[in-house]
């Protein structure tokens, strides 16, 4: 059975996520290209763990959420990220 990540291995996927995005910049790649394809290979595969309601109700979460840079985050935020994380909705 596949295990939950820490908060650290949450932050070093971030900060490892954040340096490939920052490599493919620094190549003069599109930004857009470049997230749209991280944001693509992340829904394939939540597709594919996830059954057809868990995969539509996180797709509603996404499409009504306003995202805020990882930076904004404030302590309320991650507090909230975390409680989702706990209710095993999002799997890592």
């Amino acid at each position: 059975m596949a295990q939950y990540m820490t908060d650290n291995e949450i932050t070093d996927l971030i900060e490892t996520l954040s340096c490939i995005y920052e490599d493919y910049l620094d190549l003069g790649i599109d930004p857009t290209s470049v997230a749209s394809v991280m944001l693509a290979v992340a829904v394939k595969q939540l597709q594919k763990a996830l059954d057809k309601d868990e995969f539509d109700a996180i797709m509603k979460d996404l499409a009504e959420q306003q995202f805020k840079s990882w930076d904004e985050l404030n302590q309320e935020d991650e507090d909230f990220i975390k409680q989702e994380i706990n209710k095993k909705r999002i799997l890592h």
